[in-house]
């Protein structure tokens, strides 16, 4: 039996909610690269729309940051803040999975978390049939249980880079570009 549209989606969105309802991530969302809301956990207080229309932003502007320096296609986009972090991560070349948490320690366990779960959403966006089981979450760790985040693959493995030379002059930059080179000019000075 095959799934309609709206059924994948109202299937993705309980996935959503199950993973915010377990974990303590927040405004979780899979919206298109062009700033549109697919589906979201129901809990989401945050305006989805808005949110995802800044999800879009940051992507356009991840992407055209690893184009300019050679870093390949773009996975992720993470925002670290004092007070928590905001991640996204690629579901499929049209669509992106949105999360965010107040809790900056558990950074890589989430990244890894949602990472298989942008595996299962794809699957779900492609599948034919509902006979896919939803994928399970470990239910909140106690205050003193200590989760240690997942070792990082081999290819995430820390390494010194260094930036590669733009091929643009500079009067032929845009203000973008210029923006982000002063940020990189600042990340080397430090």
């Amino acid at each position: 039996m095959n799934e309609t549209t709206d059924e994948k989606l109202k299937r993705i969105s309980k996935m959503l909610d199950e993973l915010e309802r377990k974990t303590t991530l927040e405004a979780i969302a899979l919206v298109s690269k062009s700033g549109l809301r697919v589906a979201c956990a129901t809990s989401t207080v945050i305006d989805a729309d808005l949110f995802s229309a800044s999800a879009a932003a940051l992507i356009n502007i991840g992407e055209k940051t690893t184009r300019e320096l050679g870093h390949g296609n773009l996975n992720d986009v993470i925002l670290r803040g004092e007070n928590g972090f905001t991640i996204v991560t690629e579901v499929n070349p049209k669509t992106m999975l949105v999360a965010s948490c107040k809790e900056t320690h558990k950074l890589g366990y989430y990244m890894a978390l949602l990472k298989n779960y942008t595996r299962r959403i794809a699957q779900a966006l492609e599948a034919p049939s509902t006979e896919e089981k939803l994928p399970q979450v470990p239910e909140k760790p106690s205050v003193e249980e200590h989760i240690a985040p997942p070792a990082p693959p081999k290819a995430l493995e820390t390494r010194t880079m260094q930036p590669k030379e733009l091929e643009t002059e500079p009067e032929e930059r845009d203000e973008e570009e210029e923006a982000l080179l002063e940020a990189l000019r600042a990340l080397e000075e430090e």
